[in-house]
């Protein structure tokens, strides 16, 4: 039967109704942030490449850079944004934000095995890891009149803006609140924190030895000491490539060394790693900072800083710079903080969303057993770095196993966390032989991601440089395993073999492209010599 007229004027209403919570909803995803939310008009994609509605046709395998929200997270958020939406209608935006966050606040500790009690864990809920440092920064600042020195990894291993963020400085320039700042000044002028950072590879991109890591620590942190500074040491688990830097069983001798002056604190924003690994870090005082959009394929800028009880008894008294109350609100400190009297009440429905999205992913993959996510990693690490080692187009970029024996709790070889589920490889160039310089290597990282007809675009990790052969810099690229990824793969044998194959062939196609590119670049370079 033809449907009436007012049958029909209600459907498109209905479906003009459902477009416009859609754009609504697509708009919060990337509100509440920085510059690197932005998306480009034309694509709809932010600087990384995503943007905040799904795109289950990708080869999503980049999550060491950014990630794209799955098809059921989206649905699930898209869900309770129509709820939030409907309840603002009759209460305060802020009041909603504050009871959600933490909602949100709690359901995390609770999946990663915190219970509530005298000594419970506290987390700071955050728009991003950058952000993390900075409120790190922050509170340590001035601690008992002494200026803090932090020691980072050198900027490639970690994000780009961790080093001024570490130093109590801007490091973009807008803020949460979308208001514009200078990007490299000081949050606090006049008190600025010191920051310094130790590189973990050779100028060849070969890693340096743990004994002349931890040398070279030990003499900045003497150096820290004996000027009467507080030392703040962010150890990252795991880094742009892998790495778990600088090694526990030099952090600790540090720890033990320095004592009280000394802070540890854990750059897990990766989230590579399992809850038990987090409880064994908080279980010995550090703090722990991680992010929702890495392996667990969040959209991007949901951060997350976990203390300790201990630490939290001391931090909770600190007050923050002024300039902080632009990059938070008052709901995302846990109550009985100072450091919330300072801030605004008010919401950033886009961090909540985001959260949202990443406890769903993180709730989908603690149900997945144990033992199927551990012989997924080894099967996917054994068919990729198989290729890469054998396959003339690649040069695996010099890496070490994950140890985390040093937390105590397991023995070494038994978490699913010391499998890798980063891959980092040089291109090399099949006509004149060498690994492509780091611009190329750049050009097929675009090529590769850019829309084509009847090709899905391949998202690879970012190209992370990583040496210098003479006057040549040489940036690596990463293929990487995601949590959605992994779960999807438990479902059946099939799953697993379908997963490997769509690996070997964004290996293909990384190759086919660099192939095609380089006799263009050779070109050029002969005919400008």
């Amino acid at each position: 039967m033809q449907k009436s007229f007012d049958d029909r004027v209600s459907g498109f209403a209905s479906s003009r109704q459902l477009d416009n919570d859609r754009d609504l909803l697509l708009a919060c995803l990337v509100s509440g942030g920085d510059e690197r939310l932005d998306c480009e008009p034309v694509t709809g994609l932010n600087m990384y490449g995503h943007g905040p509605s799904p795109r289950p046709m990708d080869l999503a395998f980049g999550s060491s850079t950014a990630s794209t929200i799955s098809t059921p997270a989206f649905a699930a958020v898209g869900a309770y944004h129509a709820t939030l939406l409907r309840e603002m209608e009759t209460h305060p935006a802020a009041d909603i934000y504050a009871r959600e966050i933490t909602m949100v606040r709690t359901e995390l500790l609770h999946l990663l095995g915190f219970n509530d009690g005298p000594e419970q864990v506290d987390a700071v809920m955050a728009t991003s890891g950058t952000d993390l440092h900075l409120f790190v920064a922050a509170l340590l600042a001035r601690e008992d009149d002494r200026t803090l020195m932090t020691i980072t990894l050198m900027g490639n291993e970690t994000g780009s803006g961790v080093m001024a963020a570490a130093a109590g400085r801007h490091f973009m320039s807008r803020v949460s609140n979308d208001r514009p700042v200078a990007k490299g000044e000081e949050l606090s002028p006049g008190q600025a924190t010191r920051n310094t950072s130790v590189a973990v590879r050779n100028i060849d991109g070969s890693l340096r030895s743990d004994e002349e890591v931890e040398s070279e620590l030990r003499g900045l942190v003497e150096l820290a000491r004996a000027a009467g500074l507080r030392c703040l040491l962010v150890v990252t688990d795991v880094s742009k490539t892998s790495l778990l830097a600088p090694g526990l069983e030099t952090v600790f001798r540090l720890k033990a060394r320095f004592g009280a002056m000394l802070d540890i604190m854990i750059d897990a924003c990766q989230f590579r790693v399992s809850a038990a690994t987090i409880r064994g870090y908080l279980a010995h005082d550090f703090l722990v900072a991680l992010t929702g959009s890495k392996f667990l394929a969040g959209p991007i800028f949901s951060g997350v800083l976990l203390c300790p009880p201990r630490l939290s008894g001391r931090l909770k008294q600190r007050a923050l710079p002024a300039a902080l109350a632009d990059y938070c609100v008052q709901a995302d400190w846990p109550e009985g903080w100072v450091a919330r009297d300072g801030l605004p009440h008010r919401a950033n429905f886009g961090l909540l969303l985001r959260w949202k999205a990443a406890l769903f992913e993180l709730e989908r993959f603690l149900k997945t057993p144990e033992e199927r996510v551990t012989a997924i990693l080894s099967a996917f690490a054994g068919a990729v770095r198989d290729r890469l080692e054998r396959d003339e187009a690649f040069e695996p970029l010099d890496t070490r196993a994950i140890d985390r024996n040093r937390l105590g709790d397991r023995p070494s070889g038994s978490r699913w966390d010391e499998i890798p589920s980063i891959f980092s490889f040089y291109l090399r160039n099949p006509h004149r032989g060498g690994i492509l310089p780091a611009a190329e290597t750049a050009a097929v990282y675009k090529d590769l991601a850019a829309e084509q007809a009847g090709l899905a675009p391949v998202r690879l990790g970012q190209p992370v440089r990583c040496a210098d052969f003479g006057d040549m810099p040489a940036s690596a690229l990463r293929i990487c395993l995601s949590a959605p990824l992994i779960v999807q793969a438990c479902e059946s044998a099939q799953a697993l073999g379908s997963l490997i194959d769509q690996a070997m062939a964004v290996l293909d196609r990384t190759a086919f492209v660099a192939a095609q590119l380089a006799p263009r670049t050779d070109a050029i370079r002969a005919s400008s010599a």
